[in-house]
């Protein structure tokens, strides 16, 4: 059949490109409701590729232009192969993994995919990727009752951690960022205190807010050495700080004051923990999002159809405004 795909053909350069698509006996085809662009195609996009080049990672090939992409998304099962026996035709699924599914159509294994809850709205559940990998990590990161938490990066991931530890029972949640707007945003959905990085220096303002004590708990969301190293100086003596962002290039961390302030480094990537851990913990992570406990749908800034995947791309890369861009198939 055929089916529209976003297809990277250089640096900061992407089209729209009609290719065959055809599954498999163990493949299952499936109708796009709708794909998120992630940071990491972001990445892509700019030319900032993995040291292995995607080989030995989830990009599972070689990156060489031209590059169909896309691993956010979600839609309803329209074929599947002979050998398929955990879905049906008619189901809706959400992608785990890195299948290209910024198409009007995307096809993946079983281990790609999972159902959509019961009852979730397939624009939430389209996002259930970077929904639940967002979630998970607020779940796992140790936040307790009473705790100062501090989250470096306010992108979609950053402002989904902060209403968790919030949730949680978090006292205060610090939000540092660098747009004004997405700070603004998180204010209205529950976050304490704004710093902009660019503005003010946000290792101090952090000390401010705590005492000089450091936060109880800090959360790399912006995925840079910078964030690193700011979150390694901002976290409490014996704090926690939690690895969220994949980092593709190596960065040099002050690992001293790791070991001389006993931190406890978590990383809390859900899909890196193995399939069969996926599968158990998604539903888990999904659950306050299908229960309306968190404000996912002002997160969805930009919308965009397969046509205008360039258009797409700029705005995700350039907007400040920018925190969650989604590409639908074209209508009519």
């Amino acid at each position: 059949m055929k089916t529209k795909s976003a297809c990277l053909i250089g640096v900061d350069r992407i089209e729209t490109r009609e290719r065959d698509l055809q599954i498999g006996p163990d493949e299952i085809l499936v109708k796009t409701h709708l794909a998120g662009i992630c940071g990491q195609d972001k990445n892509l996009y700019h030319g900032i590729i993995p040291p292995t080049g995607g080989l030995n990672t989830e990009m599972r090939k070689a990156f060489a232009y031209p590059y169909f992409l896309g691993h956010e998304g979600g839609g309803t099962v329209v074929a599947v192969g002979e050998r398929v026996r955990d879905f049906a035709v008619g189901d809706q699924v959400i992608s785990f993994g890195w299948i290209e599914t910024l198409s009007e159509y995307f096809k993946g294994k079983e281990e790609d995919l999972e159902k959509v809850p019961e009852g979730m709205a397939m624009d939430l559940a389209s996002l259930g990727e970077p929904i639940g990998c967002a979630v998970f990590s607020g779940l796992m990161s140790r936040i307790q009752f009473g705790d100062v938490v501090a989250v470096f990066g306010m992108g979609f991931a950053g402002q989904i951690m902060a209403q968790v530890a919030k949730a949680k029972g978090a006292y205060r949640v610090i939000g540092v960022d660098v747009v004004d707007g997405k700070l603004a945003l998180a204010q209205k959905l529950g976050l304490d205190y704004a710093v902009n990085g660019a503005k003010t220096d946000p290792l101090k303002a952090v000390l401010e807010i705590t005492g000089g004590r450091g936060a109880d708990v800090v959360v790399d969301m912006a995925g840079s050495a910078d964030s690193v190293n700011l979150c390694s100086a901002a976290v409490k003596h014996n704090g926690i700080m939690v690895f969220y962002s994949w980092i593709t290039q190596d960065i040099t961390v002050n690992i001293s004051r790791w070991h001389n302030n006993s931190l406890e480094v978590i990383n809390t990537g859900l899909v890196h923990h193995g399939i069969k851990q996926r599968t158990l913990w998604t539903p888990m992570a999904l659950r306050p999002v299908l229960q309306g406990q968190l404000a996912i749908e002002p997160l969805i800034t930009h919308r965009f159809p397969i046509s205008r995947i360039a258009e797409a791309f700029t705005a995700a890369a350039n907007d400040p405004a920018a925190i969650k861009v989604v590409v639908e198939p074209d209508r009519g």
